[in-house]
């Protein structure tokens, strides 16, 4: 039996191909005939505030996620469609609730509990919906075809997946290719020189998506997301539960927004904030887009979430923990060269960074902790052009790593806000020990947790 069926469910009354903006032409008129204006400051701001009655959201998701509906209106006028990746550390922590919520404001919402690669593209490319997928954790990091797919299909330009379909009866005999000339681009569909019996069919698979799992999404694709990591309400916090939400009127009106604006969200380009990479940058441009459009004080909101979520989600970048938690051990040393055992020794006195989400870790302590190895730090820093070598360290000469080799990686790959927050946390512990002159500085301070 297959499990990886979908089941989908739709607000709108039928799958039509939509028009760039969503064929969903709504037409709400005043008493002179005329189509009402839209304001787009206070449109977001009764998202935002629908979004936080129904769920319990961290720092910067409620305007991220008012701005998302928008765009999920507006996403075929840009040439990036922006991903939301919903994570938590355990269940009970409202992915869900947000979900249905998102479901009742987004455009043409499709939810799915699992869902095959062929549904997939194919349920995109008939419906051009928004695309709600809860329990990711439980198939997509198993389903490297999925995730691959996923990966491609946020940029209009390289969201296409190719698949083989039957020709048309008769097109064997009624079609003689011409062996020395190679098809032309037009024919693609209609030729294949490959199997006469068969044709090329493309398929789009661009479109707004949600993905929502317990634990880290696959890091290739939580690259490509806008990341909120959802936390269990506490006995302080309360929401509404969802009941009888009528969302018509809010649907409608982000329709004649984009309507109304289309000339001004397609050729859009927004300042970006410095501190985004161009990963970021690309899936954050479309929300600015509209934030400036809207007005008011959403393009200084806008920019604010971009760069606090951007920064949360860098700051959870295993490999670029662990490259930080490494140049931190050389700088220590005062020395440009470690050997790799000291090295590790040092890394296993961690007691909570990102890259202990990294596979291959041993456990020990009956489960209780994870520690890693000189062969799996090895194995981790291949990638990028690091192996340990033979070197000397006054009398002695061991396997280890020399500081000169490895500060080009730091500088490409060592997350900014890693350092960042280093230097805030050596900053207060500098302000801590003026203040107390004397004092001895707290274990730790100023540094991330570590075993005494």
């Amino acid at each position: 039996m297959n499990t990886n069926t979908v089941t989908t469910q739709t607000n709108e009354p039928n799958s039509v191909h939509p028009s760039p903006i969503q064929n969903q032409k709504s037409k709400i008129e005043n008493e002179e005939g005329k189509t009402s204006e839209v304001n787009g400051q206070l449109l977001l701001n009764e998202l935002e505030s629908l979004l936080e009655r129904y769920v319990v959201l961290p720092a910067f998701a409620p305007e991220t996620l008012a701005l998302w509906v928008l765009h999920t209106y507006a996403f075929e006028l840009r040439d990036v469609s922006t991903y939301l990746g919903i994570e938590s550390p355990e269940k009970r922590c409202g992915k869900t609730t947000l979900l249905g919520v998102l479901n009742r404001l987004a455009n043409r919402p499709v939810p799915a509990a699992n869902i095959s690669s062929s549904a997939f593209f194919r349920v995109i490319e008939e419906m051009r919906p928004t695309l709600l997928i809860d329990e990711a954790d439980t198939f997509l990091r198993t389903n490297d075809e999925l995730r691959g797919i996923l990966n491609a299909g946020y940029t209009r330009d390289t969201a296409y997946v190719i698949r083989m379909q039957p020709s048309e009866p008769g097109a064997r005999n009624s079609e003689q290719p011409n062996k020395s000339q190679a098809p032309a681009p037009s024919s693609f569909n209609s030729f294949n020189p490959f199997n006469r019996c068969n044709s090329f069919n493309s398929f789009s698979c661009w479109c707004p998506k949600v993905m929502a799992a317990i634990g880290r999404l696959p890091e290739t694709l939580a690259d490509r997301c806008i990341v909120i990591r959802m936390q269990r309400k506490t006995i302080n916090e309360d929401c509404e539960r969802l009941r009888d939400l009528d969302t018509t009127a809010l649907r409608e009106r982000c329709v004649r927004f984009v309507e109304q604006n289309q000339k001004a969200i397609a050729p859009a380009r927004p300042e970006i904030p410095e501190s985004l990479d161009d990963r970021a940058a690309d899936i954050w441009e479309p929300l600015l887009a509209l934030a400036d459009i809207a007005g008011g004080d959403w393009p200084a909101k806008a920019r604010r979430a971009a760069e606090g979520l951007t920064a949360s989600a860098h700051g959870r970048s295993p490999i670029g923990a662990l490259l930080f938690d490494i140049y931190w051990g050389i700088a220590r040393q005062k020395s440009e060269r470690i050997f790799s055992r000291d090295l590790v020794d040092w890394l296993n006195g961690f007691t909570d960074r990102p890259w202990f989400d990294l596979p291959g870790l041993r456990l020990v302590d009956s489960g209780k902790r994870k520690q890693m190895t000189e062969l799996w730090l090895a194995q981790q820093l291949r990638p990028y052009g690091l192996r340990p070598r033979t070197i000397r360290i006054g009398d002695d000469i061991a396997k280890g790593y020399v500081l000169e080799e490895m500060i080009e990686v730091f500088q490409r790959y060592m997350p900014r806000s890693e350092l960042d927050n280093f230097k805030a946390q050596y900053a207060r512990s500098q302000a801590e020990r003026a203040s107390s002159p004397g004092a001895r500085p707290s274990p730790g301070a100023a540094t991330p947790a570590r075993q005494s």
